[in-house]
């Protein structure tokens, strides 16, 4: 489930690249327009390999340590498992996911993660970074449909870049 994400072949692209240099740049402004030193920021990224490359990135274009305690994996953060169906198939099948989705989010695809599933991981990270690192400014760097689902869990006001 896992093991395919993690492998170096599905690094970023030259185009996620630039898209994580603006990305930096946005956040740094963010940071600039708050007061927020650079030592109060954390970069949590889940552990596949395109997450964890644009996490370098970003963490270069801030002129943090990536190898150190600003920069952190976290497991809960990984890609949505789809399940053996629809696992390394084109994009096109989010729609039918999606309706799934729509139709009951406590059940996923077989053998995958339901909605419920993703949110119950992604509340957990969310409580272990903000106990970990309070008083900080923590870049989330996680994949679209966490990130969807994540959004709809979080209370309104709180910002995601």
């Amino acid at each position: 489930m896992c093991k395919n994400g993690t492998r170096p072949e599905f690094q970023l692209a030259a185009e996620g690249i630039e898209q994580a240099h603006v990305a930096a740049k946005l956040f740094q402004q963010e940071l600039e327009a708050n007061n927020i030193p650079l030592a109060n920021v954390r970069i949590c990224y889940s552990p596949f390999s395109r997450t964890k490359h644009t996490a370098q990135v970003v963490a270069a274009a801030l002129n943090l340590p990536f190898e150190g305690p600003q920069c952190k994996v976290v497991e809960d953060l990984r890609e949505r498992y789809f399940g053996p169906s629809f696992e390394l198939l084109s994009h096109d099948k989010y729609a039918e996911i999606w309706e799934m989705d729509e139709k009951d989010p406590l059940v996923g695809p077989e053998g995958g993660e339901s909605v419920k599933d993703v949110a119950c991981r992604l509340t957990r990270a969310v409580t272990i970074m903000e106990s970990e690192y309070e008083g900080c400014a923590i870049l989330v760097v996680s994949h679209g449909d966490p990130l969807q689902i994540l959004q709809t869990i979080l209370p309104r006001g709180l910002f995601i870049v």
